[in-house]
């Protein structure tokens, strides 16, 4: 045999094994943390155009409707008001739609009759809610009313729908 080689036993291996740090004499040690959100209160709005379509000699009420889409964090009280739009002249008593120098009446309402004009005066004139987490569908009910014919074209408003919460 060599001077070098070395030669170990059976038991002699198995002690050194045994001698080794093992899995189970690991230590170990822990630590918590939190995790923390607040949540406030917030409101996001959509809405569809009020669209009435093509209308000619006004001999009658022309009616039509669109949707508000209000979400707000659950028990978040919320209103909705609707200005008087961007036509020439328009209040939200008398609110106009434009076409150039020309104009067509149209009103909105908050329901259905059309006798509750929807504005911008919070507690008086507006629409509201208290939010739930999950969407709320507000509806427009929009009304041109009788009156002489405007000249032919293509008529707008934009009006600006408002939500406070």
């Amino acid at each position: 045999m060599s001077k070098f080689s070395t030669s170990i036993t059976i038991p002699a291996a198995a002690m050194l094994i045994a001698l080794l740090p093992s899995a189970a004499d690991a230590a170990t040690k822990t630590a918590t943390f939190n995790v923390t959100a607040t949540v406030v209160s917030d409101c996001t709005i959509s809405a569809d155009h009020l669209d009435f379509g093509n209308v000619g000699i006004l001999t009658a009420n022309v009616d039509a409707d669109a949707d508000i889409r209000v979400l707000c964090t659950s028990g978040t009280q919320y209103t909705v008001a609707l200005d008087a739009g961007s036509g020439t002249g328009s209040t939200i008593q008398d609110r106009q739609m434009a076409n150039g120098p020309n104009t067509l009446k149209y009103q909105m309402y908050r329901d259905v009759a059309r006798v509750q004009v929807w504005g911008d005066n919070p507690g008086t004139d507006t629409e509201g809610g208290v939010g739930t987490g999950n969407q709320d569908v507000l509806k427009i009910y929009g009304r041109i009313p009788v009156q002489a014919p405007p000249a032919p074209g293509n008529y707008i408003s934009t009006v600006t729908a408002t939500i406070t919460y």
